[in-house]
This record gives structure tokens, C-alpha cells and sequence, in this order.
């Protein structure tokens, strides 16, 4: 009876982890899915065979259910980015289309190997951009919360102690800092809720076209930020641009799919221009030379090369060589003027309230008599 309550208990928590394991289908997952069925179809396994071994060998219980729903559309006939088509909520457009194009030349397995190198190096620099951004603003939010915990429960205990000496004066910082710590202790609640109104509608403007735009275009006018940004962006505007050519598509069709891919409102209306241009003929470079907010020159003027050679993709790998190295340098060098930055910061709120207590120190010893 015991082995039973414990063999349906321990049925209860398998079955709950793969429920959740399941609704967990990651770009890591997509990255597995792509290159084990790369390496399974370079094998001569067909797509059908392919699937049925992914889902007999995976202990990924996400992976496992996206491959059975694919298998039934196969097994029906279907092509495979038919079925990726129809799992929206996982595969974008920019997926089925670059497969479909893989299947239409035969060369599957090298699009769907290439789209798993690709997945695995966005995901990594997409990592390591957040990082970036997020290493500060963490660091800011500590220093904030240290400062302003000082504020409210250390200093106002110290700055009490001069209510019980009426004759001394108190220095001009020190009454500056008492009076700044009353104000925070008698008024949180009210800043609390001013802070959490203004993080409210930041939050709502900043989830519109406009909002994303303006934000964007703050961020590229941030020094060292900026720099960093527009170099990430450009990555991976080039890398899709030379995955979605290399794969077979057309310009017209690669730059339709790059506007909803990027989804910078910035970057969509350069898109847009760049697609009205190729409707009326004109050159690639015609559309981004003037584009410099959003472009390093350079990068223009390697595809106008690209254009001329008829040899794009290879030009995109060399602008990619270029800011590769670029980007790295732009995120370790924010990483490390960052610590020094924030520490000068830190020290020099230290100073002006160890110059405040100090003084009042030397008020109270100075009219007690002392030295």
C-alpha cells in the first residue's frame, strides 16, 4: 500500500514537471531541434526517421512534444516547414521561410545546420548585450537602495543626537542631510507610490511604436552605450541578411522578412525605405547610405561591393568579421569602466555624509569643551 502512495505520488511529480518541461520550448530547444536534425538528415535519414529517433533519444519533454506535433504533419505528407508554419508560437516566419527555401534546393540539411549556428550565436550575443546593460542598472539600484536605507535608518538616529545639545550650531551640510533623511522617513509612502505611478505609464509609453523608438534612439546617443548598441544591432542585421541570402531568397523577400524578424521600429522604417527602393530598382546601398544613425559608413559602402561582385553574402561575412571583434571590445570596455565608475560614485556619497557626521562631531566636542 505504501509503494502505491508513493509510486502515484512520484507519478504526480513526473507528470508535473513534464507539463511545465513542456511549455518551456526555448530558443535553446529550438537550437537542439535544428542541429540534431541537421546532423540526423546529412546522415540519409529521411525527415520522418529523423523526427521518430529525436523523439525516442530526447529527455526534453518540451522538444519531445513540438517534434510529435511535426511528425503528424509529416506523416501526412506534409514538408517540414509546413509544419513549422503551423507552430507560430515557437518557429517564426523568418524560420519557415528560410527552411522552405532549404527544402526547394535541397540543401536542408546545411539551412537547418545554419540556422542552428545562427540561433546559437545571436542567443549568445543577445546574452552578453543584456548583460551589459543590466550590470549597471543593477549596480546603480544597489548603491540607490544602500544610500537611501542610510538615509532613512542610520543618519536621522545620529542626527537625533544634536536635538539634545540646543546651544550647538549644526553645519549648513549636515542640517542639509538631516533635513534630507526627515524627508525621506516622513514621505516614503507617498514617493513610493509617485515612483511606482511613473514606472507605471514609463512602462505603457515604452510598450508603443513611439515609446520603443524614442527609447532606441536614446540608447544610440548614449556615450559608450550608443556605441555598443548600434554595434549589436548591426551584428544582427547582417548576420540574418547573409543567413536569408545564403539560404536562396531573393532581396525583396529577405528584407520582408527582416522587418518583422529585427522588430526596431528604427531599424523597421530603414527596412521600408530599403523595399521601396528595390521596388523601383535601385541598389541596396542607394537606400542605406543615408542611414548613418543606424549604420557605421562602412557597412554600406562593403554592400554597395557586395552588390557590384554580385557576391553579398561573402561581403556580410566580412562587415561581420569586422564588428564582431568590434562588439566584444564595446562590451568588455563598458564592463570595465562601469566598477570604477560606480565605485567614485559610491565614495563621494560616503565623503559628503562622513564630512557631515564629522562636523557635527566636532560641534558637539567643540561646545562640550573637549580639546
Amino acid at each position: 500500500m505504501e509503494n502505491e502512495k508513493k509510486s502515484f505520488l512520484d507519478g504526480i511529480i513526473v507528470s508535473t514537471l513534464q507539463s511545465i518541461d513542456k511549455s518551456r520550448f526555448s530558443s535553446k530547444d529550438k537550437i537542439i531541434f535544428f542541429k540534431e536534425l541537421s546532423y540526423l538528415l546529412k546522415g540519409g535519414v529521411s525527415v520522418v526517421d529523423a523526427l521518430n529517433l529525436l523523439i525516442e533519444s530526447t529527455d526534453n519533454f518540451a522538444l519531445r512534444d513540438i517534434a510529435k506535433t511535426i511528425l503528424t504533419y509529416v506523416k501526412k505528407g506534409k514538408p517540414l516547414s509546413y509544419a513549422l508554419n503551423r507552430l507560430s508560437d515557437y518557429f517564426d516566419e523568418g524560420d519557415y521561410s528560410i527552411i522552405k527555401t532549404g527544402e526547394v534546393s535541397g540543401n536542408l540539411p546545411k539551412v537547418l545546420a545554419s540556422l542552428a549556428a545562427e540561433y546559437t550565436y545571436v542567443d549568445d550575443i543577445k546574452n552578453k548585450y543584456i548583460w551589459a546593460m543590466i550590470y549597471p542598472i543593477v549596480l546603480l539600484a544597489v548603491a540607490i537602495i544602500a544610500v537611501i536605507s542610510l538615509f532613512m535608518f542610520v543618519l536621522p538616529g545620529i542626527f537625533s543626537i544634536a536635538d539634545s545639545f540646543q546651544w550647538i550650531q549644526i553645519p549648513p551640510l549636515t542640517l542639509a542631510l538631516r533635513n534630507f533623511a526627515l524627508f525621506l522617513q516622513n514621505n516614503w509612502i507617498s514617493l513610493s507610490w509617485w515612483a511606482a505611478i511613473v514606472w507605471f505609464f514609463a512602462f505603457i509609453f515604452f510598450s508603443t511604436e513611439k515609446g520603443k523608438k524614442s527609447w532606441f534612439t536614446f540608447l544610440i546617443n548614449v556615450p559608450l552605450i550608443g556605441k555598443m548598441t548600434k554595434y549589436y544591432y548591426v551584428v544582427k542585421f547582417c548576420r540574418y541578411l547573409r543567413l536569408m541570402l545564403s539560404s536562396g531568397m531573393n532581396y525583396l523577400q529577405t528584407f520582408q522578412l527582416l522587418r518583422d524578424i529585427l522588430g526596431i521600429a528604427a531599424y523597421q522604417e530603414m527596412i521600408e525605405r530599403v523595399l521601396a527602393g528595390l521596388q523601383r530598382w535601385e541598389n541596396i546601398y542607394d537606400n542605406l547610405k543615408l542611414e548613418t544613425d543606424l549604420l557605421p559608413p562602412d557597412v554600406p559602402a562593403m554592400i554597395k561591393v557586395g552588390e557590384q561582385t554580385a557576391n553579398l553574402p561573402t561581403t556580410l561575412e566580412n562587415v561581420l568579421t569586422m564588428y564582431d571583434g568590434e562588439l566584444n571590445v564595446s562590451i568588455n570596455r563598458l564592463s570595465k569602466l562601469i566598477e570604477p565608475v560606480m565605485l567614485i560614485a559610491i565614495w563621494g556619497v560616503v565623503l559628503v555624509i562622513a564630512l557631515a557626521v564629522f562636523g557635527l562631531i566636532l560641534q558637539i566636542m567643540e561646545g562640550a569643551g573637549v580639546g
